[in-house]
């Protein structure tokens, strides 16, 4: 009957048995802003709970065959053996009882006690039960439970609770108290089930769709087990399969036991050709059938490279049905796994992985019976730093030796099923707000899975003890990016030949350009160089200014602040000659141009010549600098050129000295500044583009008027 009922069952992404309900919207002790709004909807349109005389009574509690019940429309409504709890005899729950009694989700030798409230922990220690019947996913290894009344646990359900906690079905109170002895309310119950629903068992199709690209080729190690004949039938069970397997006494069969005591079935002929004695001397028959009953330790052969595997994270069930007709489950409630299972196959005749044989290798032991050296990287997160990134116990050395380089993308997956495909490896935060990236910050030991401006533990829902699989997505993927971060120069004026090399001034005197000059900031000091810029634009003559990097409250704590040096600047400013507009630095957005736009039309109003600068005057003054130059009609070379006079100033970076990383920075970052200012494409050709009429554009449709762009002309022009 067992094993009836697991071919029986369903995956618990079925469509469930109807039962005709009202929505939640229309009990009328549900409120619209109800925390437990969502779930009641769900429950009830899944036909899992129903209301109670028109209400759901969202506060009431909720009786043992109630939760056998949603349970067993959950399962699909299976057939149902006879009654065996005499205290459920002629109640309306007897049929259920009888099914959870079989499928082992109640005690069978025990009152069921149906019409009882259920406790959270009892509740948890059923959801358990029903996990490993449906060999739904696993989770993170460690029956433990950290709260501040794990004490209150029962010790039958203590594995039920840790279960339920990982995989988010149950949830704490604000203080972390799971109250295991509390009576679960309606509302709590139709929480839980909606997160328990949302569990399921993949097929190997489907989960190979997405992750066929993740084998890695591996063979067996050597490894030493035991196996026996046996003089008469014996039924024996594999734990880590969940695979019964029957033996006779036949002179072939061998019962194998597994180096953590999992036991299958193989032949005598197979057995000789893949295993030795421990010593290395070859095995005979009669070492097995003249000593039956009698455990002969085996040690396997090495076998480099016969072999490709896939890891699939713990919290992932994948069902394999075999080549020879057994049903395997990846990542089965109930058994250890470490961080995940692995689908193994052998090599086609041309040496790619044959997914028509597949079988799993338990976690737990893949390790230590499988060659590892391709395979993902594991690692186990430590500490959640103060932003929300998540560090691991791999360290940079050891993931560098394992053929990684920064700039490589690749993937990330946590043992809860979470995955990050394709993202950076990079050395510092050189991804959007927002982005994710694998970190190997200088100074720092290990690497670490972050989001830049953003919380990746919260969003992967994860934290300390868990485990994160890398592998490389493509080599060199984000190399351009890392190399051109990778750059660094010094705030020491001695290293530069001149002042105006220090402080990246200069004049811009391409197209028709009379009088415009761009800088490092002559007011922030951060970088040491305010000073040398105030001076040099004094000397020029600078009449007003576009600030690009500060607004006018970070400008007077500049002015405010003991190390300031830049009377010239101050003068300016106090005169309302400092258009102050504080930007970032995403040159491609709408309101990067929008802010530009309108500090442009103000300083259309003032006379110049003009000064232009952010903090380095490399990036937001470079795509400023460039829309000005192409608006006087700066041909492309003229612009490229003024443009990486800031690299050659800051990194020694010219087209003679390093020919490869010119171009790297000219594809990069002008190039797609000009294609912003023309309104084309990325990666679009920039041959035969009218760069002045698309700077024009540019800034009248984010703003500015015809007349204002005319003034804006007229004193460059000057």
């Amino acid at each position: 009957m067992r094993r009836k009922l697991l071919a029986l069952l369903l995956t618990l992404c079925m469509a469930m048995t109807a039962v005709p309900a009202a929505l939640a919207a229309d009990f009328p002790d549900v409120a619209q802003d109800a925390w437990y709004k969502e779930n009641v909807d769900y429950v009830v349109e899944k036909g899992m709970m129903k209301g109670v005389d028109g209400s759901f009574v969202p506060g009431g509690t909720v009786t043992r065959a109630t939760v056998i019940q949603v349970l067993y429309n959950l399962a699909g409504s299976p057939d149902v053996p006879e009654n065996m709890f005499a205290d459920a005899e002629g109640r309306w729950y007897a049929d259920v009882a009888a099914w959870a009694g079989e499928a082992g989700l109640v005690d069978a030798g025990k009152p069921f006690r149906g019409g009882e409230d259920a406790t959270r922990a009892e509740i948890a220690d059923m959801l358990y039960r029903y996990a490993k019947f449906a060999h739904l996913p696993a989770g993170t290894d460690g029956g433990q439970v950290e709260a501040p009344d794990s004490a209150a646990i029962p010790e039958a359900a203590r594995e039920g609770v840790a279960w339920c906690v990982k995989m988010g079905v149950l949830a704490g109170d604000p203080d972390g108290n799971l109250n295991p002895g509390g009576l679960a309310t309606r509302a709590q119950l139709a929480k839980m089930f909606q997160v328990f629903s949302g569990l399921e068992v993949v097929s190997l199709k489907d989960y190979l769709e997405e992750n066929q690209d993740q084998f890695f080729l591996t063979g067996k190690t050597e490894y030493v087990i035991s196996g026996r004949m046996v003089s008469q039938e014996t039924q024996i069970h594999n734990e880590l399969e969940d695979v019964d397997y029957t033996v006779a006494d036949d002179d072939e069969s061998v019962i194998l036991t597994g180096t953590v005591g999992e036991q299958w079935v193989t032949k005598v002929s197979k057995v000789l050709s893949t295993y030795t004695k421990p010593d290395g001397s070859p095995l005979t028959a009669e070492d097995f059938t003249a000593n039956k009953d009698t455990g002969v330790e085996l040690k396997t052969k090495a076998q480099p490279g016969t072999n490709y595997a896939c890891y699939v994270p713990a919290g992932v069930a994948v069902q394999v049905d075999t080549a020879w007709g057994d049903v395997l489950y990846a990542n089965r409630t109930g058994v250890p796994h470490g961080a995940g299972d692995y689908l193994v196959c052998a090599l086609t005749e041309d040496g790619q992985p044959n997914l028509e044989d597949v079988w799993i290798v338990n976690g737990a032991i893949f390790g230590s019976t499988y060659d590892t050296a391709n395979g993902p990287v594991v690692g186990t997160i430590t500490e959640v730093e103060k932003y929300g990134h998540t560090v691991l116990d791999v360290t940079i050395e050891d993931f560098l030796a394992r053929g990684f380089a920064l700039g490589d993308t690749v993937n990330v997956t946590f043992d809860n099923g979470y995955t990050l495909r394709s993202i950076p490896f990079f050395d510092g935060y050189y991804v959007e707000h927002g982005e994710p990236m694998v970190r190997a910050y200088p100074g720092h030991t290990n690497i670490a899975v972050c989001i830049n401006y953003g919380k990746l533990f919260e969003t992967a829902g994860v934290n300390v003890g868990n485990t994160a699989a890398i592998t490389l997505a493509q080599a060199g993927g984000e190399k351009d990016t890392q190399t051109l971060n990778s750059l660094v120069y010094t705030n020491s004026r001695e290293d530069y030949e001149s002042d105006e090399m220090f402080a990246n001034f200069r004049a811009v005197t391409v197209g028709d350009i009379g009088s415009l000059y761009r800088s490092a900031s002559p007011v922030n000091n951060e970088n040491g160089r305010a000073a040398f810029g105030n001076d040099l634009m004094e000397a020029a003559g600078v009449a007003a200014v576009l600030n690009l990097g500060d607004t006018d409250e970070e400008i007077e704590a500049f002015i405010a602040g003991e190390d300031f040096a830049s009377g010239y600047y101050k003068d300016l400013y106090e005169a309302g000659k400092v258009v102050a507009l504080g930007m970032p630095v995403d040159y491609t957005s709408d309101s990067f141009a929008e802010t530009l736009a309108g500090g442009l039309a103000r300083l259309s109003a003032l006379e110049g010549p003009y000064l232009v600068h952010c903090t380095e005057g490399k990036d937001r003054a470079g795509f400023t600098s460039a829309l000005l130059e192409c608006l006087m009609g700066a041909t492309e070379e003229e612009v490229v050129a003024d443009y990486m006079i800031s690299y050659a100033n800051y990194y020694g970076v010219t087209k003679e000295s390093d020919s490869e990383k010119y171009e790297l920075i000219v594809s990069n970052n002008i190039a797609n500044m000009l294609r912003t200012i023309a309104g084309l494409e990325k990666g679009a050709s920039l041959e035969g583009a009218d760069l002045q009429a698309g700077a024009e554009t540019y800034l009248t449709s984010h703003g500015m008027t015809s007349e204002q762009v005319a003034a804006l002309r007229a004193n460059l022009a000057k």
